[in-house]
């Protein structure tokens, strides 16, 4: 009985050395992996902070050129209402006049702003405006 004990106590023994073997071999190649994942992380790590440099870069110039458009459409606005007041101002408003084939008045005087007509754009634009808008049918 104590020589089975003494083989089974051996076997055992071996078995432990050959684990030990086993786990030293994983433990080497996990340190040389190591390395080799250090490496890894420390490039995607410094291509992690040129991506965020390039993405400070890209905001402030977006917000830059969205500055610059936004000043941009708002002077093609105000041109657009300025366009639309002169379109307004230049229409002469076909029910408020008589249809006079050839007019008797001097030329001086129908620029005159004490004509009927005349209604300078400084006082009713947006009256201006509104009559255009109604005679064409809302396509101004």
């Amino acid at each position: 009985m104590d020589i089975l004990a003494d083989i089974a106590i051996g076997t055992c023994a071996l078995l432990a050395a050959a684990y030990c073997m086993l786990l030293s071999r994983r433990l080497r190649a996990f340190t040389r992996l190591d390395g080799d994942v250090g490496r890894a992380i420390a490039l995607l790590s410094s291509q992690v902070d040129q991506l965020t440099k390039a993405l400070a870069k890209a905001e402030a110039s977006s917000t830059g050129r969205e500055r610059m458009l936004q000043e941009q459409i708002t002077a093609a606005e105000q041109a657009a209402r300025r366009l639309e007041l002169l379109m307004a101002a230049e229409r002469p408003n076909m029910a408020e006049r008589s249809p006079d084939p050839a007019p008797s008045v001097a030329n001086s005087a129908v620029w005159d702003d004490r004509g009927t007509d005349f209604e300078p754009l400084a006082r009713a634009p947006e009256k201006r405006l509104r009559t255009t808008r109604a005679r064409v049918g809302g396509r101004v």
